[in-house]
C-alpha cells in the first residue's frame, strides 16, 4: 500500500516551483510588453535618417559634373583653358562658380591681345541627367566680319589690303593691329595709318576700318633735284615711289659731280623696286648705274621678314660695280689733305642667305646659312706723289653659319629722322654672331676665317628720352689675325622737351595754338671706326663727309676716328607757319590743276637749328691726344616736305671751324644741299 504521506511535502514543494514559475514569467512578459513601443520609435528615426542621407548623395551625384566641352579655342589649347577654370569634370556643378571661370578665361584672351573675345551665355549647354551635368561651353575669340578703308585716292586698296596681318574670318589680335600700322607708315608712299577695331552687335563679329593719309605724288613722276655745296654735286632725279597706286618704285636719275681736283662725271641711274611680287612677300630690286669707266648693276630678290611672325627670310643678291677709288694723304708741303693715287675699282658679287627665327613676337632666336663671292680688282689710273697706298686684288669666297637673338617692339613717335611724318622707332636689341671659311677649295685664292659680332639696341624711357646704339666687329684672320674692323655708333634724343606736345601731324596738319608754336629736342651723336692691319688697303677720313661740319667735304685722314655731335633742333609751328603751309597749298594746286582736281598740300615743316661737332682721328704714327680735337660751332635751318613722298631734308648750316690747320683759325663755311635723314 502505497505511502502518501511521503507524497504530500513532495507535492506541495511542485507546487510551489510552479506557481513562482508562472509569477516569474508574467514579470518577464510585462517588462517585454513596456519596452517594444521605444524601439519601435527608435528604429523609425533611424530609417528616417538613412534616406535622407541617402538623398544627399543622390542629389550630390545629380550635380557631378560629368562631361566638360570646349569649342571655339583656335588660338589656345583646351589644356590652357581648363587650367583657367574651376569647374572640372567630377567637380560639384556651381552657377556662380562657372560665371566666375568665364570672366577668368575672358581676363586671360584680353591679356593676350583679344580685345573682343568672349563667352555667350546663351552658347553655353548645361544638361542634368540622373548621373550628373554635362556642361559645353563656346569661346568666340572674336572673328572679322568686315575690312573697310579710306583715304587713298591714288593708291589701290587690294595693295593697302594686303599689307594687313588679318583678313576676313581671322581672329582679332590687338599686336596684328599695331604691327599692321607700322608696316602701313613705313611705305614710303604713306605718311599715316589708323586702323580702328568696333564689335558689330548685329552680326557678331569685329568690323574695323583702316584710314591712311597719302604723301603727295604727282600723276607724272617728280623732280627731286638734290644739291649740295661741298660735294659739289647736281642731281636731278625722275622719282615714282607709287606707280600707278601699284606701291611701286621706279627712279631716272641724271648726277653730275664735280669735286674740286678731279674731272667731272656725268652719271646716269636707272632704279625700280617691285615689292611683293605676285603678291608673295618676295621684293625685286633692280638697279642700273652708267659710268665713264663703266656700267654698274644690282638685282637684289629679296624675302624679308616682314613680320614678327614671320618664321623665315632669305635674300639674293647679283651685283658688279665699276667706279673709283681715291687715297688720301697730308701733303709736307702744304699741310693740307691730298688725293695721291687714284684707281678704277671693278667689284663682283654673289650673295645668298636664308634664315629661320624660332620664337614668339616680342622674343626670337634665329640661325642663318650664307654663302657670299666678292672679287676686286684695282687698275692705277693716277699718282701724284709717293704714298702708302697699296689695294689688294682679291677673290674670296666664304661660307659661313649666323646665330642671333632679337627682342624687338614698336615705338611710335615724331621728329627724330624725318619732319612731320609717324616714324617707327624699334625698341629692344638685337645680337647676333657669324662665322665663316674661305677655301681653294671652293674658289677662294686663299684659306682664312671670317668673324662678325654686331650688336643693335633701341630703348625709350618714357616718350621723351630715346636711344640707339650699334656696335660692329669683324676680323678676318688665318694663323694670326689680319685684319679688323671696330665700328659703333649711338644717338641719344631727348625729345619734346617743354611738353609742348605733337604740334603737327600729317593726317590733321599744323595744331592751333597761337601764333607760334614749337617743339624742342636735343640730340647727342657719337661715332667711331677703328680700323686695325688695314694699311695701304684702307683708310678713314674725318670731315664734313662724315658729320665734322665746318671743314673741308675731306679734310684729314687716318686709320682710327671718332666723331661727338650736339645739337639742338627747334621745330616750328603755329598760325604763322599754318598760313605759310596754306600760301605754299594754293600755289601748288594752282600749278597741279591740269593734272589732278584735289588741292595740294605739301606740308611744309622747317626747324631752326644750333650745334657743336668734336672730332679726332690718328693713326698708328700719330696715336690718340685728347688734347688735340678738331672742333666746330654753327647754326643753320632746316626744311622739309612732311607730305611729299620721298622729299628730302633741305638744310642751310653756317660753321665755323674752331681747329683749322690753316688760316684764319676762324672762318666760316656755309652747307646747303638736300639730305635723306632729320
Amino acid at each position: 500500500m502505497a505511502n502518501f504521506g511521503n507524497i504530500r511535502p513532495r507535492f506541495r514543494t511542485v507546487c510551489l516551483i510552479v506557481v513562482l514559475s508562472i509569477g516569474i514569467q508574467v514579470e518577464i512578459s510585462s517588462g517585454t510588453v513596456d519596452a517594444t513601443p521605444q524601439r519601435v520609435i527608435e528604429a523609425s528615426e533611424a530609417s528616417t535618417a538613412s534616406l535622407e542621407q541617402k538623398g544627399v548623395l543622390e542629389d550630390a551625384a545629380n550635380n557631378t559634373v560629368r562631361s566638360l566641352v570646349i569649342k571655339g579655342n583656335n588660338s589656345f589649347s583646351e589644356q590652357q583653358i581648363r587650367a583657367l577654370m574651376k569647374t572640372d569634370v567630377w567637380s560639384v556643378y556651381d552657377e556662380s562658380l562657372l560665371e566666375a571661370d568665364f570672366e577668368t578665361i575672358l581676363r586671360f584672351y584680353e591679356a593676350n591681345g583679344y580685345r573682343f573675345a568672349r563667352v555667350d551665355a546663351s552658347q553655353v549647354s548645361v544638361k542634368k541627367f540622373a548621373d550628373g551635368v554635362y556642361l559645353g561651353i563656346e569661346i568666340d575669340e572674336g572673328l572679322i566680319g568686315e575690312i573697310t578703308l579710306s583715304g587713298n585716292e591714288k593708291t589701290k586698296k587690294d595693295v593697302i589690303l594686303r599689307e594687313l596681318l588679318f583678313e576676313v574670318g581671322d581672329v582679332y589680335i590687338e599686336a596684328d593691329k599695331e604691327e599692321s600700322e607700322q608696316i602701313l607708315r613705313d611705305k614710303s608712299y604713306i605718311g599715316a595709318a589708323r586702323i580702328d577695331p568696333v564689335w558689330d552687335a548685329n552680326a557678331n563679329t569685329v568690323a574695323i576700318h583702316v584710314n591712311v593719309t597719302e604723301l603727295w605724288s604727282p600723276p607724272l613722276p617728280s623732280i627731286d633735284p638734290a644739291l649740295n655745296s661741298q660735294g659739289g654735286t647736281f642731281l636731278l632725279g625722275l622719282r615714282e615711289s607709287n606707280v600707278f597706286g601699284s606701291g611701286h618704285d621706279t627712279e631716272v636719275r641724271y648726277q653730275r659731280i664735280s669735286e674740286i681736283g678731279e674731272k667731272t662725271k656725268s652719271l646716269l641711274t636707272w632704279k625700280y623696286r617691285m615689292p611683293r611680287v605676285v603678291n608673295s612677300h618676295w621684293n625685286f630690286d633692280g638697279a642700273y648705274i652708267q659710268k665713264r669707266e663703266g656700267d654698274s648693276w644690282a638685282i637684289i630678290l629679296e624675302r624679308p621678314q616682314y613680320t614678327l611672325k614671320s618664321r623665315w627670310s632669305a635674300r639674293f643678291t647679283l651685283s658688279e660695280a665699276i667706279g673709283e677709288f681715291s687715297w688720301f694723304e697730308m701733303d709736307p708741303l702744304s699741310h693740307k689733305l691730298e688725293r695721291t693715287d687714284r684707281f678704277e675699282l671693278n667689284l663682283q658679287g654673289v650673295s645668298g642667305r636664308i634664315r629661320r627665327y624660332f620664337g614668339n613676337r616680342e622674343r626670337q632666336n634665329y640661325i642663318g646659312l650664307w654663302a657670299a663671292s666678292r672679287r676686286s680688282k684695282y687698275v692705277l689710273l693716277e699718282k701724284k706723289f709717293s704714298s702708302t697706298a697699296d689695294p689688294s686684288n682679291r677673290d674670296i669666297k666664304l661660307v659661313g653659319i649666323t646665330v642671333g637673338r632679337k627682342r624687338v617692339t614698336y615705338h611710335k613717335t615724331q621728329f627724330i629722322r624725318r619732319m612731320g611724318r609717324e616714324e617707327v622707332f624699334l625698341v629692344g636689341s638685337e645680337y647676333a654672331f657669324s662665322l665663316g671659311h674661305a677655301s681653294p677649295l671652293y674658289g677662294s685664292d686663299r684659306s682664312e676665317g671670317y668673324a662678325n659680332l654686331i650688336g643693335r639696341s633701341g630703348w625709350t624711357r618714357g616718350n621723351r628720352i630715346l636711344s640707339t646704339t650699334l656696335v660692329d666687329i669683324s676680323t678676318y684672320f688665318t694663323t694670326r689675325v689680319e685684319n679688323s674692323t671696330f665700328q659703333a655708333r649711338t644717338s641719344w634724343y631727348y625729345t619734346d622737351v617743354f611738353n609742348t606736345g605733337d604740334i603737327y601731324t600729317v593726317d590733321k596738319g599744323f595744331r592751333r595754338n597761337g601764333f607760334l608754336d614749337f617743339y624742342q629736342t636735343f640730340v647727342a651723336e657719337f661715332k667711331t671706326r677703328l680700323e686695325f692691319g688695314w694699311q695701304g688697303e684702307s683708310q678713314v677720313v674725318l670731315g664734313a663727309f662724315n658729320g665734322l661740319r665746318g671743314y673741308d667735304y675731306r679734310q684729314f685722314s687716318g686709320e682710327k676716328m671718332m666723331v661727338l655731335r650736339l645739337e639742338s633742333r627747334t621745330v616750328c609751328g603755329g598760325t604763322l607757319f599754318r598760313k605759310l603751309d596754306d600760301g605754299i597749298e594754293a600755289v601748288a594746286t594752282f600749278i597741279a590743276k591740269p593734272f589732278i582736281k584735289r588741292s595740294v598740300n605739301l606740308g611744309l615743316m622747317v626747324s631752326a637749328t644750333a650745334f657743336t661737332d668734336i672730332g679726332y682721328i690718328w693713326n698708328g704714327k700719330h696715336t690718340f691726344n685728347l688734347m688735340e680735337p678738331k672742333r666746330s660751332i654753327g647754326f643753320g635751318l632746316r626744311g622739309g616736305l612732311a607730305k611729299v613722298s620721298n622729299a628730302g631734308i633741305f638744310r642751310l648750316e653756317f660753321a665755323f671751324p674752331l681747329d683749322a690747320p690753316s688760316s684764319p683759325p676762324f672762318k666760316q663755311m656755309i652747307f646747303w644741299g638736300i639730305e635723306s635723314t632729320f
